[in-house]
């Protein structure tokens, strides 16, 4: 299973590798009490050494967790959105019980290319605002978005105004509160942009979701493009 010729990656790199894509895979699951050292050791015949820096380093990645008495444990689970109802990622987060925080946010005024025109419902070349984020749990990216706002409101360029829910802020300081919206969803490859906001390689799978949301009145509050890692997020539907 390892590959010991001169040149290949460490052994313990290689164990960390195998057991990432176990956990990812389902093999291990959230909660699930994982091999011991010794079990370890016997599997892949190396050292302790070996086994404990394999180990330490998928506890820092937040796969594992190790607890005296208890022994190491799979903490890793994709977080699981389920598609019933509009909430915003800040609300999503919370309802898995995640520390959400906002590692990047960009605020803008653009003029808006066919595309986001059409998507807003406005002329091309028109201006409108353009909110770039990155939104993480610990230090890990979950969802790099950008989502345009339509200029019927003067919204600050501020940044600190969308650390949070964007949702929270349109509601509370522009009498904005979005009731209802259409989500689409695909499967893409990572671009060179995507990976770089969300610290993966080109060409790893993301989700692809466009939102837009719309106001009761039904004018369109927003148009947003959101790319989520594979690894790290799934969807289900309730039916």
């Amino acid at each position: 299973m390892l590959n010991r010729e001169k040149g290949a990656a460490p052994l313990y790199s290689q164990i960390v590798e195998i057991l990432k894509a176990q956990i990812e895979n389902g093999d291990f699951v959230k909660g699930d009490q994982f091999p011991t050292e010794k079990q370890m050791q016997e599997t892949y015949q190396v050292s302790r050494i070996t086994v404990r820096q394999a180990i330490n380093e998928l506890v820092n990645e937040g796969y594992l967790q190790c607890a005296r008495g208890v022994g190491t444990t799979v903490v890793y689970g994709k977080i699981d959105e389920n598609l019933k109802n509009l909430v915003s990622f800040t609300d999503e987060m919370k309802l898995h019980g995640k520390v959400m925080n906002t590692s990047y946010c960009d605020m803008s005024l653009i003029h808006a290319g066919k595309t986001v025109a059409a998507q807003l419902e406005i002329e091309p070349g028109e201006e409108c605002y353009r909110l770039v984020r990155v939104r993480s749990v610990g230090d890990e990216a979950i969802v790099y978005s950008i989502t345009y706002l339509k200029k019927t409101r003067e919204y600050p360029l501020d940044t600190s105004y969308y650390m949070e829910s964007l949702y929270q802020f349109l509601q509370t300081n522009c009498n904005t509160k979005v009731v209802k919206g259409r989500d689409t969803l695909e499967a893409v490859a990572a671009t060179v942009e995507i990976g770089e906001y969300l610290s993966i390689p080109k060409g790893v799978p993301v989700f692809k979701r466009v939102r837009k949301a719309y106001e009761e009145n039904g004018d369109i509050v927003e148009y947003t493009i959101c790319y989520y890692p594979g690894d790290r997020y799934k969807y289900s539907v309730e039916l």
